[in-house]
């Protein structure tokens, strides 16, 4: 069975943060690979790029690296509204040897019992959740779960798009393939 770390969202844009911890999973979790799931329809989440531009900022972030895949698994499959557990349930269908490792964030965590058929859930994957320094893990699910401390890294896709629409520099927040992507698309003006 393949180990594989699923890093979904939006992606709106991606952003070094997203890159940052990324890489932290990596190093702290053996896995054969972790895959970027772009959001084609989040149920909880206004997008403003589309999913086709999403995507493709995905795959020029992780060029060069064949630790991370971007996957359009999503929008392929057209599942709507699109839960976490309907998608990974599908995944699973298609790739039966894989073993799945969501990558959650604390917040996240906190909240999986208000998630869309969290038992469901919890029977298909594993947790990797990103721990805010200094915050004390108590929940009955920690004995399921890879805590891997979160660096601060204190970037939005928000602030992101905040810049673009004000005409100032992303540069630094995101990979130069992503800023340039960004002006060449018009995106977030």
């Amino acid at each position: 069975m393949q180990r594989i770390g699923i890093f979904g969202g939006a992606f709106d844009p991606i952003h070094v943060g997203h890159l940052i911890l990324a890489q932290d999973v990596w190093d702290n979790v053996e896995l054969d690979k972790i895959i970027f799931l772009v959001n084609f329809k989040p149920p909880h989440k206004e997008v403003f790029a589309p999913f086709e531009d999403r995507y493709n900022m995905v795959k020029r972030a992780l060029e060069g690296n064949g630790n991370f895949e971007a996957s359009d698994f999503e929008r392929r499959i057209e599942i709507e509204p699109s839960y976490t557990v309907n998608v990974l349930s599908e995944l699973s269908k298609v790739n039966p040897d894989w073993d799945f490792y969501l990558i959650i964030g604390w917040d996240q965590y906190s909240s999986l019992s208000s998630w869309y058929r969290p038992d469901l859930l919890l029977s298909m994957v594993k947790l990797i959740v990103l721990k805010r320094p200094g915050w004390q893990v108590a929940s009955k699910l920690t004995a399921e779960a890879i805590f891997v401390d979160e660096r601060l890294v204190d970037i939005s896709s928000t602030e992101v798009r905040d810049k673009v629409r004000k005409g100032k520099s992303i540069k630094y927040l995101v990979p130069p393939a992503v800023e340039n992507y960004i002006f060449e698309k018009g995106l977030y003006k």
